[in-house]
C-alpha cells in the first residue's frame, strides 16, 4: 500500500514530504534488517521511490544511509540489508555530477572502502564492486585509495574473501594511473606473493591470473627493480616444488615471462640472497629450529635483564604458544559472527 501511495501522482511532493522527517528515515531503514529477502526488495524498491520523488529530501537519506553503513563498519559487523542499501547507493552514484563533490568523495574513502573490511562483506561484495567501480568512472583518481584500501583490510583466515579481493584488485589496477602506483608497489607484490605462495590452490590460482593481464604486465615491467626481487626468488623455489601439476605448469610460465621482460635482473633477483619473501617457501623444519633458536636468546636477555632488575616483568608477546593475538580477539569477544 505505502509503495502504492507514493507511486500515486495524486500525492504530491509537498504534503509527503511533512511525513518523511529524519527519524522516520532512521525507523525505515531499520526495517532493511528483516530476515526475509522479499520484505527487504519492498523496502528497497520504497525507498529508491522516495529518494526519486523527494528532491528536498535527497540530501538526508543519504546521510541516513551513511549512518546505517557507519553502524556496520564500527559497531555491529552485520546488517543483512547492506546488498539492497548499496543497490540504491549505485543508482545515487551513477547520477552524480562530474567532477564529484568533496561529500561524495569523502562517502567513498569513510563508506565504500571500509566496508571492505566487514566480517560479513562477502554477503554484499558484489553491490559493493558495482559501487566501488561506479566511483572509480567518475574519478579515476580514487583508484589508489582503494587499491591501498584492499591491501590494508585484506582478509585473514578466509580464503574466499581472498579470492573476492584479487577479483576487484586486478578489476582497479586497471583504472589506476601507473606513474602514482609507486608507493604501492612493495605492499601490492608482497601481498601477490604471499597468495602465490600460499597453501590454499583457488586463492594461487586466482593470484596467477594477475599475471595474463597486459595492464597487470606494464606494472611490473614498469617497476621491475621492486618487483622481480620480491617476486623471482619464490617463483623460482615453488615452480620445482608445487604440489599441484596444473599450477606448477603455470609458475613455469611465469619464470619464462621474466626472464623475457628482463634476463639480468631475473638472474640478479635469483642469486640474492636477502630477499625479503623468500621465507614463505622455506623448509618448515629449518625455520622452526631458527625460531627456537631465537626464542633461546630472548630467554637469555629476559634471564639477564631479572638479574639486573628484579622488578622486572616480561613483555607479552603475540603469536606465541600462550598468548596467540591479544586481548578481545578471540571468538568470545562478542563481535565475531559465525556464517
Amino acid at each position: 500500500f505505502f509503495l502504492q501511495l507514493i507511486v500515486n501522482e495524486a500525492c504530491d511532493v509537498k504534503s509527503l514530504k511533512v511525513f518523511i522527517t529524519h527519524n522516520f528515515i532512521q525507523m525505515f531503514l531499520e526495517l532493511f534488517d528483516a530476515e526475509e529477502p522479499r520484505e527487504r526488495e519492498y523496502l528497497k524498491n520504497i525507498l529508491h521511490r522516495l529518494y526519486a520523488k523527494l528532491v528536498p529530501r535527497r540530501k538526508m537519506i543519504r546521510k541516513a544511509i551513511t549512518d546505517s553503513f557507519y553502524t556496520l563498519i564500527h559497531e555491529n559487523f552485520k546488517f543483512n540489508g547492506a546488498a539492497e542499501l548499496l543497490d540504491i547507493l549505485a543508482s545515487i552514484i551513477s547520477g552524480f555530477a562530474v567532477p564529484l563533490r568533496e561529500e561524495h568523495v569523502y562517502f567513498f574513502k569513510t563508506v565504500i572502502i571500509p566496508s571492505h573490511k566487514v566480517q560479513t562483506c562477502h554477503l554484499y561484495h558484489e553491490q559493493l564492486l558495482r559501487c566501488s567501480m561506479l566511483f572509480l568512472s567518475k574519478d579515476p583518481q580514487l583508484a589508489i585509495h582503494l587499491v591501498d584500501g584492499l591491501l590494508r583490510y585484506w582478509p585473514f583466515a578466509n580464503s574466499a574473501k581472498e579470492v573476492m579481493f584479487l577479483s576487484e584488485l586486478l578489476e582497479v589496477l586497471e583504472v589506476c594511473d601507473i606513474t602514482k602506483l609507486e608507493p604501492l608497489i612493495p605492499k601490492l607484490f608482497k601481498r601477490l606473493v604471499k597468495c602465490i605462495a600460499g597453501p590454499h590452490l583457488q586463492v594461487a590460482d586466482r593470484a596467477m591470473c594477475f599475471f595474463e593481464n597486459d595492464y597487470f604486465l606494464s606494472i611490473l615491467k614498469t617497476y621491475k627493480n621492486f618487483t622481480f626481487p620480491l617476486l623471482v626468488p619464490v617463483i623460482a623455489k615453488i615452480a620445482d616444488t608445487h604440489w599441484h601439476k596444473i599450477l606448477q605448469e603455470s609458475l613455469n610460465a611465469l619464470k619464462t615471462i621474466l626472464k623475457e621482460i628482463d634476463y639480468n635482473a631475473y638472474e640478479r633477483a635469483l642469486n640474492s640472497k636477502d630477499s625479503k619473501c623468500l621465507y614463505l617457501v622455506q623448509d618448515q623444519k629449518e625455520l622452526k629450529k631458527e625460531r627456537i633458536k631465537l626464542d633461546e636468546k630472548w630467554k637469555a636477555l629476559t634471564r639477564l635483564a631479572q638479574q639486573k632488575n628484579p622488578n622486572f616483568k616480561e613483555p607479552i608477546i603475540p603469536y606465541c604458544d600462550t598468548h596467540i593475538v591479544g586481548k578481545n580477539n578471540g571468538l568470545d569477544n562478542g563481535n565475531i559472527f559465525i556464517v
